[in-house]
């Protein structure tokens, strides 16, 4: 088992990494928004709005994977394993959602996708915050 140090060290470094990629899927969200679905657009157009949406589902594979990497981490060393397993639930049912925006062109469940991010990051953030806080403290049991 990591000393306290480097365990927490890694579940932070984990957690950044799970912001970092929820960012980036929120700024593709937002651009596929804007710029709409390639079947509303046409030209060059369509095929922006294609790569776009092609980037944002690629991301959201890669948060399931950064979400599994983070609870791994977690419970390898018991600290915040239920934010974890929670952050992970809400990446998978948000991929989900977002699946289902792509089939029905929802705005219900786009909405949904938001609330997913905004509780996936509170919990990411509090995961780091755990992290740090056990990396701080002199003797953590």
């Amino acid at each position: 088992m990591s000393t306290p140090t480097k365990s927490s060290q890694d579940l932070t470094r984990r957690s950044r990494e799970a912001l970092s990629a929820l960012a980036v899927q929120f700024l593709l969200g937002m651009g596929a928004n804007l710029i709409g679905t390639p079947q509303q657009n046409t030209g060059a157009g369509r095929v922006v709005a294609g790569i776009v949406l092609g980037l944002h589902a690629l991301v959201g594979i890669g948060l399931i994977v950064v979400a599994v990497r983070v609870w791994l981490v977690a419970r390898r060393d018991g600290l915040a394993q239920r934010a974890a397993l929670w952050a992970f639930i809400v990446i998978i049912l948000t991929f989900l959602v977002g699946v289902g925006t792509m089939l029905t062109d929802s705005g219900w469940l786009s909405f949904l996708m938001s609330v997913g991010f905004v509780a996936a990051a509170a919990l990411y953030v509090a995961i780091g915050a755990t992290a740090m806080t056990r990396r701080s403290s002199p003797a953590a049991p």
